[in-house]
Order: structure tokens, then C-alpha cells, then sequence
């Protein structure tokens, strides 16, 4: 019921061919540096990239696939401040439902695993697989780059763009002997807002909130009985340049909160270069 009226509200967008396939890459690459070291000196850098493309579109509607990589890294004693030591890896199949070009919703499922690099089998029990059913709403710039075409010229409500996404974790004998996730639920923030300064070049605000809900002593050093939430909250603030259809940002971000076991960096400043397309 609610999918059919989604696609009833969308072919509103009649000034579209009814069936096309676009291919349209949109994604990101980016890297950050971390300004302090933990006890083990753990966090060091992070780099990633994105890409996703749609394959569909049926009245506006679209049929996307997405890859995404996360590559973490540690310093070790001595002199090395680069020391890859864990993979994140995301595979995500679903639709988005463009709502008059106001508002899109987008089911989709994600497939992603974390792997250790150059190090030992995790043996602390904790589960590295991860599927998910997974609702994301929020304004159309928020889920490919199209504010970027209206960084310059757009009114102010254009560049700003925000999304709320929700993941639901399910678990029963086949699932979990398959995928193995600790996770009960998640749910993110994402809010970007972008103003022009002078010609190509544009400020940014960011604002990044995540909670995620685990099964209860999935960790052997704590003594939670019961399910439990952990979080993380950035802001952001950048300065970028246009240049066509493709944004160079450098960026500095504040872990406010931090309370987030399977990444936790810490309350510290975060140096990042970011490429978005």
C-alpha cells in the first residue's frame, strides 16, 4: 500500500520519458587525518571512496546498485603513521522514489563486512558481517550530488539537504548463520548545508548524528546484560571550489561524542580532503 502510493505521488514528474536507463556515476572520495593518538596509537587515518549509479528509471523512479570501501588506519611505534589495519567493504542494491523532485524515499538493502588487515582473525567474539533492511528519506541533494548544481545559483533551501536513514538488523537461525551481525537497529543524521563565497568557491556546514543498537554482552570487557545504544555526533565546517559538476572540499570535523565501539576515534579534531562528484 504505502509503495504504491510512493510511485502514485512520483508520476506527478510527467515532463520525463516514462522508461529510460541513465547511467549516471555519483560518489565521493575522500581522506582524514586524525590530530591526536590514542593509548595504542589506533587512529590514524582514514580514507574511503563511493560510487553509485541507477540502471532504471521507470517515471522518475530508479533502480540504483552502490559500492563503498573504508580503509582504516592505525600508527605504529617508530615511524610509521600509515598502517592499514582494517577494510570496511558496503554492497547496496534498492530504489529511490523522487517525490516530485521535493522529497525522495529509498528501500534498499546493505551488504558490508569488515576485514583485517595483515593481523590475526578477530577472536574477541565479536561478529564482522553485517546485512540490513534499510529507509532512508530526505531531499534529493542528499542522496546523489545534485546540490551541486545549485551551490552557485540555487536559493538557500536548494543547498541545504538533509536525510534520516534507518536500518533494521533481522536476526533469526538462518540469518545470523549467514551474516552474524550484533546489531539490533541503526539510525543516521546527515544534514549539509552549502553557500557560495566568491565565484567557484562555497563554505560548508555539516552535521552527523549516529545510534546504533547492539545485543547485550556482544563484548567481553563489558558487563551489559541488557541491549544497549551507542553513539556518534560531528560537526563540520569546510571551505570547497567548483569546478563543473565536481567539488574539491578540505574540512575539519569535531568528535563531540564518540561512544561507538566497532569505530570509535575519540573526542578529537579531524583534518579531511574531499572529492565529491
Amino acid at each position: 500500500m504505502i509503495l504504491s502510493l510512493l510511485v502514485g505521488l512520483s508520476l506527478f514528474n510527467i515532463d520525463r520519458p516514462i522508461v529510460s536507463f541513465p547511467i549516471e556515476p555519483s560518489g565521493e572520495l575522500y581522506v582524514g587525518k586524525y590530530y591526536r593518538d590514542t593509548t595504542y596509537g589506533r587512529y590514524s587515518i582514514d580514507a574511503g571512496m563511493e560510487i553509485s549509479t541507477d540502471l532504471i528509471d521507470v517515471a522518475g523512479q530508479r533502480f540504483f546498485i552502490l559500492y563503498r570501501d573504508d580503509l582504516e588506519s592505525g600508527k605504529q611505534f617508530g615511524n610509521v603513521s600509515f598502517d592499514p589495519f582494517m577494510a570496511h567493504f558496503y554492497l547496496t542494491g534498492g530504489f529511490r522514489f523522487n517525490i516530485m523532485d521535493k522529497v525522495v524515499v529509498s528501500p534498499y538493502i546493505v551488504h558490508d563486512c569488515t576485514h583485517n588487515i595483515d593481523r590475526p582473525p578477530d577472536t574477541s567474539g565479536m561478529k564482522v558481517v553485517f546485512n540490513r533492511m534499510t529507509l532512508a528519506v530526505g531531499t534529493p541533494g542528499a542522496f546523489v550530488n545534485k546540490n551541486l548544481n545549485f551551490i552557485e545559483d540555487g536559493e538557500w533551501y536548494e543547498r541545504l539537504n538533509a536525510r534520516l536513514t534507518y536500518a533494521w538488523f533481522p536476526h533469526d537461525t538462518v540469518v545470523d548463520a549467514l551474516n552474524s551481525t550484533d546489531m539490533f537497529h541503526d539510525c543516521q543524521l546527515d544534514v549539509i548545508f552549502d553557500q557560495p563565497i566568491y565565484k567557484s568557491m562555497y563554505a560548508s556546514a555539516r552535521i552527523y548524528a549516529y545510534f546504533a543498537r547492539f545485543k547485550p554482552g556482544w563484548d567481553s570487557d563489558t558487563l551489559d546484560l541488557e541491549p544497549f545504544w551507542e553513539h556518534k555526533f560531528a560537526p563540520q565546517l569546510g571551505i570547497g571550489f567548483l569546478k563543473e559538476k565536481a567539488a574539491f572540499e578540505v574540512y575539519l570535523r569535531y568528535w563531540a561524542s564518540a561512544n561507538f565501539r566497532l569505530h570509535a576515534p575519540g573526542k578529537w579534531p579531524y583534518l579531511g580532503f574531499h572529492l565529491r562528484f
